[in-house]
Formats: structure tokens, sequence, C-alpha cells
């Protein structure tokens, strides 16, 4: 989320007021405390290795993530000539730049599946056991697709990392109703930060009381 919003301000010129700025502090500790998981004290060098690691990759996953969103935003929202966007509607949709998006993703996947899975995919074919969970999964995934795609044309990226954060707290919720998933301490304290975060972001005239 804070390098979301970085990107907002870099590439989007936005002004984060000073108590959004604490408002995604508070966000991202939340969700650093709902996927907290403690780790063995006498935990082996390979193990803090591969933690390591997995630290590079998250940091990755996190620059590449925000930019994309920004990115994607600075592209949604572009002014574009009054003639021109009234000739071009179609082309400029949301439905037509989720076409194009998800074409690139086509490809991209495509290729790692034939590099990856070639075998596999010529003994029993592409659509083996694809039953009807999987398409439910697949016709989820294209839905909430569109809905990122409308949240960051009418709303913007960063309101997006707080729907995402919301997420992760639903999703603690849902696992407990339906799996009996005990919720830790920490993840309980997330959540406590995940909504403090959610109504300071979204609080009006709250600068005025801070230094």
């Amino acid at each position: 989320m804070l390098i979301t919003a970085l990107f907002s301000r870099l590439l989007l010129k936005k002004r984060i007021r000073k108590a959004q700025g604490i408002s995604l502090l508070l966000l991202t500790v939340g969700v650093v405390l709902c996927n907290y998981q403690p780790t063995d004290a006498a935990a082996s060098t390979s193990d803090s290795a591969s933690r390591l690691r997995g630290l590079a990759a998250t940091l990755g996953i996190a620059v590449a993530s925000g930019f994309a969103a920004v990115y994607t935003e600075r592209v949604l929202k572009a002014e574009r000539p009054v003639a021109a966007a009234a000739a071009d509607r179609a082309e400029y949709s949301l439905a037509y730049m989720q076409v194009q998006l998800a074409s690139v993703s086509l490809v991209v996947m495509g290729t790692y599946a034939v590099c990856t899975d070639h075998a596999a995919l010529l003994e029993h074919g592409l659509w083996h056991n694809f039953s009807g969970p999987a398409f439910l999964s697949v016709a989820n995934s294209g839905l909430g697709g569109l809905m990122v795609a409308a949240v960051l044309k009418y709303a913007d990226a960063v309101l997006k990392g707080y729907a995402t954060a919301v997420s992760v707290v639903l999703t603690g919720f849902l696992s407990m109703l339906l799996f009996g998933t005990t919720l830790s301490v920490q993840y309980l304290l997330g959540i406590v930060n995940v909504i403090i975060a959610v109504i300071l972001y979204n609080a009006k005239d709250l600068d005025r009381l801070l230094c």
C-alpha cells in the first residue's frame, strides 16, 4: 500500500493528506500482523536464506503490483479529445482494456504452461479435469478483474489496496466460520489496525488536528 501510494504521488501527482499517510502506515502494519506466522527459534541457516528470498520476492511483487495498478489507473483516466472519445468509446471501454491485459497474460502464462507441462498437455489435453468448480473459479477471477478495473477508473489504486486489505480480514473470518481456523491475537490486532486505517483514510478535516 505504501509503495502504491508512492507511485500514485510520483505518476499521478496526487496529494496524500497527513491523516491518510498515518492511515497507510496503520494499514500496512495491520496486513503484516494478519499474515504474521511465528517461526521456530532454532531454524536452520537454509530456512533463514529461504525467508530472505521470500522477503525479496515479496518486495519485488509489491513494487511491480503498485506500479502496475497506478499506471493502469493513469491509462484508464487519461484525458482524450471529446470528438475522439465519442468516436472511439468502445475502444477505450473497461471491457476492451481488460481484454488487452488478459491477452498479454494469456501469452505469458500459455508460454509458461507449454514450457513446464508440455508432456501432460500432450497426453491429457488442455481441458483435462476442468470441472464445474474450476469454471466457477475462472469466472470469479474474470469478474474480479472487471471490478478492479472499475475501482481504478472510478476511484484509485490506493483504495484498491484498502479493499485488498479488507479482503484479508474477511478471508480470516470466513476461514474461521467455514473451516474452524483459530485466529491468533496478532490477527485480531491486525483487524483492529485495518478497521482504524479505513476509518482514518476516509475521515474529513483531521489534518488541522495534526502537527
